[in-house]
């Protein structure tokens, strides 16, 4: 029996020694030092008169990455990712990203006006942002970053636009569909009639330049995805939809429609007794009210959905809708109410 015990044992030694040999090969990865990052300027004050000129350049050289045996482990050279961080604060705990082909980006004065008013910076004060690259080779493997740069940037006060090419403008070449954000702060919203399972893309540019997003393939359809790997975006149902989208925390959602309502004291302030009528021809919404005389009997509001989560008015009767905000009449009797929704930069309405 010992004999039979020793044989086995000089059997599994040489097999023990190989198995370890195999399981021990190491793979290396040469040059894989930190990116050097560089900026074109330190500080620069926005301004519209210079919004297509390049304001701000940031480049960065990263060294090759090589492998011991590339071969065998089929890791490519080209494995490397790298994304550009962008925060207002030094420890980057929230940071704004942008993932990167090239080895620079620069940005015209508008699209860094609109990219740092996302970042929640205020018009017309200097702000500073710091920038460094992020670069991976996997997630099991901790990344690297370069070293950190600063610019102090001023931005000024615009209008900006998400346009919405694709089914709902009529075309992928089509940029008339678009929202409004009304201060440039990365929040966008628009009235759209659309029909099921028709596809779009939010776009920061007319011309299909800029950023575009799509949606994520692993976050869901509510989510916004600007890299390559994005998908289109869909309504999963048909209707008539206020569309907000939010740059910042790259979301966007949907609301349907299914009725406008006139509601004030001539009508008790009733959710139903005065509904709107939509022309999809005009892209306008009407009702014909009865006003009641007196001082208490011509005050109203413009309210969706048979509730008060979205409400128009306006204080200043000046034709201008803002939310939450009531409306005056100056004589008693019928009259007809227009509320024009399809300009996102003004709700307006008109009485006769």
């Amino acid at each position: 029996m010992k004999t039979i015990h020793q044989y086995i044992l000089c059997l599994l030694i040489p097999l023990f020694f190989a198995s370890c040999n195999n399981d021990g090969d190491i793979v290396t990865l040469a040059d894989a030092q930190n990116a050097a990052l560089t900026t074109s300027v330190s500080a620069v004050a926005l301004s519209k008169s210079t919004g297509e000129n390049v304001i701000l350049a940031l480049n960065w050289e990263i060294p090759a990455l090589s492998i011991n045996d590339t071969a065998k482990y089929g890791l490519s050279a080209t494995a490397r990712t790298n994304t550009l961080q962008f925060d207002t604060l030094q420890t980057f705990t929230n940071p704004k990203e942008s993932l990167e082909a090239g080895v620079s980006k620069s940005f015209t004065s508008a699209t860094l006006n609109a990219f740092v008013l996302s970042m929640g910076l205020k018009t017309g004060i200097a702000k500073t942002i710091y920038v460094r690259l992020k670069s991976s080779i996997g997630a099991n493997v901790e990344a690297l970053y370069s070293n950190v740069v600063t610019c102090s940037v001023t931005p000024y006060d615009v209008i900006s636009y998400l346009y919405m090419p694709g089914d709902p403008s009529g075309g992928w070449s089509n940029y008339t569909t678009k929202l409004c954000s009304r201060s440039s702060n990365g929040q966008y919203e628009g009235y759209v009639k659309a029909a099921i399972w028709e596809n779009f893309k939010f776009m920061s540019e007319s011309d299909g330049t800029g950023i575009t997003y799509g949606s994520s393939a692993t976050l869901g359809l509510s989510a916004l995805d600007a890299s390559a790997a994005q998908w289109n975006i869909w309504f999963d149902e048909g209707g008539y939809f206020l569309v907000k989208a939010n740059t910042n925390t790259l979301t966007w959602s949907k609301t349907a429609i299914i009725a406008f309502n006139i509601s004030g004291d001539f009508n008790g302030w009733s959710t139903t007794a005065n509904p709107m009528t939509y022309d999809t021809t005009t892209k306008r919404w009407t009702a014909t009210c009865n006003f009641q005389p007196g001082e208490w009997g011509n005050s109203f509001q413009i309210i969706a959905n048979n509730a008060w989560d979205i409400v128009y008015g306006s204080s200043a009767a000046n034709g201008e809708l803002k939310a939450g905000e009531k409306i005056n009449v100056t004589s008693a009797g019928t009259h007809t109410v227009t509320m024009d929704l399809s300009n996102p930069l003004k709700y307006t309405y008109t009485i006769q």
